[in-house]
């Protein structure tokens, strides 16, 4: 029996001193995390695993949140996944988070999990950037017109976000335009800065005041610069002067006009109307004009009026055409010249022989016209022969006044009395001399 007690003694002590002693748990090491890069809504985090530990590390990486201090894993987290024991340390790893709110202050925790638990690093914080917005001026309006400005801005700082789209918005009833309003936009991203633009506002009320500013859109967000204002031109018309008669005929007559300043519009007419009876003549009446414009003022021009009615008074005036409306100068006056008739003399007859007569006459003085045919008429029967009786006669203007000429009226009946008498056409109309007369003799 005592032998029992001691097998059975001498086999627990043997189990006990091969027995395995426990081994004491050694968790990584993590070094502190560091911060770069940090925007609106990223911001890089770095760290190292120092030292591995004894244990298999599952997974390992980054914890954040704007409202835990020292966040877990139950809040945000980046994840590596396990690491190969083999791997030497210090293990550096790198996370870019992202999503993150504008102007907000993050705490941050490296971590690594194994069997035992969740092993961190000490708690940093880092705040992400605020959102800048570009700041953008409103200048002063340029060359206004009656219709139409020349505006001008300048983007002054770009602001976090790339430019999408900037311009001016201007309004006769809005106080402060918005892109609802009129506008002329200009797109593509500006990376010299102050950088000063121009446009161009078209289309715009005459004799109205326009308030306007500078907008730029970033990151979907509209900026708006201050509100100026201007006011487009009245309009103004050309002005036109009815100048002098330069030249006065029978039917017709060169008249001349002044257009002194061009108005607000590009002048498409200009020239002179006339009417005998309507005492303030229009383009209604009759007219002789240019269409063109004109670039230079004072500008002297003339027309001819033409078909005009002799020894009769016309009124006329000068006038321009500009956007449509007619403008007129002062009402003067002419009156055409009569229509002057040749004249001529009937001469004495000298005898060829007692059937044939030499009939002389001379052509005083032209007329208004120019002759077109001169010569003799005579009849025994018309103590008044016209050139419907027997004539002579000789073509055109004679070279010089006054001119002698002589008409052979052959052909005569003896015992006769015959009158004769000079006759000279111009412009349709004859004109007849003194009526002579002279006796025939027998053979």
């Amino acid at each position: 029996m005592k032998n029992t007690i001691k097998i059975f003694i001498y086999l627990a002590i043997l189990f006990v001193g091969c027995k395995k002693p426990e081994v004491e748990v050694t968790p990584p090491t993590l070094d502190v995390v560091t911060i770069s890069e940090v925007s609106t809504a990223t911001a890089r985090l770095s760290t190292n695993i120092t030292d591995s530990g004894n244990q298999d590390i599952t997974d390992y990486g980054f914890v954040y949140s704007e409202t835990n201090i020292s966040p877990t894993l139950s809040d945000t987290k980046t994840s590596h996944g396990a690491i190969n024991p083999a791997t030497p340390t210090p293990i550096a790893f790198t996370d870019v988070i992202q999503n993150l709110k504008p102007n907000t202050t993050y705490n941050v925790r490296a971590y690594t999990t194994i069997s035992s638990g969740p092993v961190f690093s000490n708690a940093t914080t880092f705040k992400t950037s605020d959102i800048i917005q570009p700041k953008i001026r409103t200048d002063a309006a340029s060359s206004i017109a009656i219709n139409s400005a020349k505006l001008q801005g300048t983007l002054e700082v770009k602001g976090t976000f790339d430019i999408a789209e900037y311009g001016i918005v201007w309004s006769s009833t809005n106080a402060n335009p918005t892109t609802a309003d009129a506008k002329a936009t200009k797109t593509g991203n500006i990376t010299i800065f102050p950088s000063t633009f121009t446009i161009d506002a078209t289309n715009l009320s005459v004799n109205t005041t326009f308030n306007y500013r500078t907008y730029v859109i970033s990151n979907g967000v509209i900026t708006y610069g201050n509100t100026l204002t201007f006011k487009t031109l009245a309009v103004t018309l050309p002005s036109v002067k009815t100048d002098v008669v330069l030249l006065v005929f029978i039917n017709s007559a060169k008249l001349q006009g002044i257009v002194e300043t061009k108005g607000s519009y590009d002048i498409s007419e200009y020239g002179i109307c006339w009417s005998s009876r309507n005492s303030v003549p229009t383009t209604a009446d009759s007219k002789s004009s240019k269409t063109s414009n004109l670039t230079v003022f004072p500008t002297i021009f003339s027309e001819d009026a033409n078909n005009l009615t002799a020894n009769t008074t016309y009124y006329f005036r000068a006038f321009v055409v500009s956007n449509g409306v007619t403008t007129y100068g002062s009402v003067l006056t002419f009156k055409t010249n009569p229509v002057v008739l040749p004249t001529l003399s009937t001469d004495r007859q000298t005898l060829v022989n007692d059937l044939v007569r030499n009939l002389n006459g001379t052509l005083l003085t032209k007329g208004s016209y120019d002759i077109t045919e001169y010569g003799m008429c005579w009849s025994f029967a018309n103590s008044t022969p016209t050139t419907a009786d027997s004539k002579g006669s000789n073509a055109g203007n004679p070279a010089s006044l006054p001119a002698i000429f002589t008409i052979e009226a052959n052909g005569l009946q003896e015992s006769r009395t015959y009158y004769y008498r000079s006759y000279v056409i111009s412009n349709g109309v004859t004109t007849y001399g003194s009526v002579l007369n002279f006796n025939t003799g027998k053979n």
